[in-house]
């Protein structure tokens, strides 16, 4: 059988969350028959599966600026060795047909721009500094959620992370091995002591969709330049 389209694949990862757990004759980075251990939402109708109070908004969104602040304070420590040691980042960076994503950050090699003068467009940019985006869903509790909407990132993104409270991340670890199958990543998060715990972070590589991938460094480009942390 030929390459699947990027759709497809991603058609096919959805199904294995939703609760198929054998595929057969198809490669998509994962042995031909692969058992996997997959959650299941707690209730059948999706209405049931809503947040029962708004103020869990706030909370997320609380917990995400803190997150990026630690996060950028540890760079180097969370991706030890890394040459890419120049970031750019911001908040919720909306990508036409795969969702929001709470934090995203844009990591190139400072060393292989010569001179701003090259750049013209994110396209040069992507061309030139060969740069590695990870799109990063925060969630206090609702990992499910999470790991479903990580899975749309990875069309723009060269990696995708779920990120969960330090006290909510218990039941996600038991499901350790379909985030690593799947190539989603899954950190957990202390906002009191601004620690970050990197259970399985995936290896970057290239989007699904790679057309997105200028256009996500635009708008990360554009929104950093009105957000901040401090």
């Amino acid at each position: 059988m030929g390459e699947l389209s990027p759709f497809l694949k991603n058609f096919l990862l959805l199904q294995k969350i939703f609760g198929i757990i054998f595929i057969q004759g198809y490669n998509i980075n994962m042995a031909a028959k692969t058992t996997l251990k997959i959650p299941k939402f707690q209730f059948r109708e999706p209405r049931r599966n809503l947040p029962n109070k708004s103020s869990r908004k706030n909370a997320e969104r609380d917990f995400t600026i803190k997150f990026a602040r630690s996060y950028v304070s540890q760079i180097e420590l969370l991706h030890h060795g890394t040459i890419r040691t120049a970031v750019e980042f911001a908040r919720e960076i909306p990508i036409n047909g795969f969702g929001i994503a709470d934090f995203v950050a844009v990591h190139w090699n400072p060393k292989m721009l010569q001179s701003e003068s090259q750049i013209l467009n994110s396209v040069d940019f992507c061309r030139i500094a060969s740069p590695i985006i990870r799109a990063f869903e925060l969630k206090i509790s609702n990992w499910r959620k999470a790991i479903m909407q990580a899975i749309r990132y990875k069309y723009f993104a060269d990696a995708a992370i779920v990120v969960l409270h330090v006290n909510k991340f218990k039941i996600a670890s038991e499901y350790l091995n379909t985030f690593r199958t799947i190539n989603v990543g899954l950190w957990t998060f202390d906002p009191e002591k601004n620690q970050i715990n990197a259970l399985y972070t995936p290896k970057p590589s290239t989007p699904l969709e790679p057309k997105y991938k200028p256009k996500t460094i635009g708008l990360v480009a554009k929104a950093s330049k009105s957000q901040h942390f401090a």
